[in-house]
C-alpha cells in the first residue's frame, strides 16, 4: 500500500507541483499557482500489523489532539485479504485488477471504510473520476470522523480546476477536523490556486508546514505584495 508522509494513507500527494511564476508575483491574480497531488497522501492502511494507524488518528493530523474520535471497525478477514491483494496490485501498476479486489473487499464488508478510500484513488488514478466522487461523497456523508476522504476529494476537485467546490470541502474539512495538517494544507493550497494569496491561505500553510516541506517552499515564494 501506498502512504502519505511517512504513511500519510493513499492519497494526499507525495508531492507538490509548482506552475511557473510570472513576471509580476502578488500583483495580480495570474500569479503563481499550487497544484496538489494527492495521489499517495491520502491511502488508508489495511495491512494486518495490528491496528492501523489512521484508525487511531487521521495521518496528517495533529495526533495530540483529538477532534474526531474514530471508531474502531475491524474488517473481515476474507475483505481484508482482498484488500491487502488490490495493495500489491496496485504497487505493480495493475490498476484495473486492483480496483476489482478493491470492489471485492468492500462487497464482503461495506463498513471498510480504508479499502472504500483507497477504491475511490484507484479510480481516479485509473481516470474514473466521476465514480472516485461518488464514492468520496458517500463516505463524507457516512464517515465524518475521517479526515481523508475530504481532503482527497478536495484534491480531485482541484486537480479538475473546480476550485470553489474543492474550497468548500476543505472548509468542511476544517469544520470538523481543525487541528488537521493535511486539511489546513489542501485549505491553503486550494486558496493559492484561485489566486488568493491571503492571509488566511499563509496561516493554514504556516500551521501545514509542520509536516509538509511543500508548504514551507510556497511560504518561501510568498509574494510581498500579495492582498491581504
Amino acid at each position: 500500500m501506498r502512504h502519505l508522509l511517512p504513511v500519510i494513507s493513499a492519497g494526499l500527494l507525495p508531492a507538490m507541483a509548482l506552475a511557473a511564476q510570472t513576471a509580476n508575483p502578488g500583483i495580480t491574480t495570474q500569479t503563481e499557482r499550487v497544484f496538489i497531488a494527492v495521489s499517495e497522501m491520502g491511502r488508508s492502511t489495511v495491512g494486518s500489523e495490528g491496528e492501523a494507524r489512521s484508525l487511531k488518528f487521521e495521518e496528517g493530523d495533529d495526533p495530540t489532539i483529538v477532534a474526531h474520535h474514530v471508531p474502531p471497525h475491524e474488517p473481515l478477514r476474507a475483505a481484508r485479504k482482498a484488500a491487502e491483494e488490490a495493495e500489491r496490485l496496485a504497487k505493480k501498476k495493475r490498476g484495473e485488477e486492483s480496483i476489482a479486489k478493491y470492489r471485492e473487499a468492500v462487497s464482503i464488508d461495506p463498513l471498510y471504510f480504508e479499502a472504500w478510500n483507497n477504491l475511490a484513488l484507484e479510480l481516479e488514478a485509473a481516470g474514473q473520476r466521476d465514480e472516485a466522487e461518488q464514492v468520496y461523497r458517500r463516505l463524507i456523508q457516512s464517515n465524518p470522523e475521517h479526515v481523508l476522504a475530504f481532503t482527497n476529494l478536495a484534491a480531485l476537485l482541484s486537480g479538475q480546476k473546480r476550485y470553489a467546490e474543492a474550497e468548500a470541502v476543505a472548509r468542511q474539512a476544517m469544520r470538523l477536523h481543525n487541528f488537521s495538517f493535511k486539511a489546513n494544507y489542501v485549505l491553503g493550497t486550494v486558496l493559492i490556486s484561485q489566486g488568493k494569496w491571503s492571509d488566511e491561505a499563509k496561516t493554514k500553510l504556516e500551521y501545514a508546514e509542520v509536516r509538509y516541506p511543500e508548504a514551507k517552499t510556497v511560504l518561501a515564494r510568498w509574494p510581498e505584495a500579495a492582498a491581504k
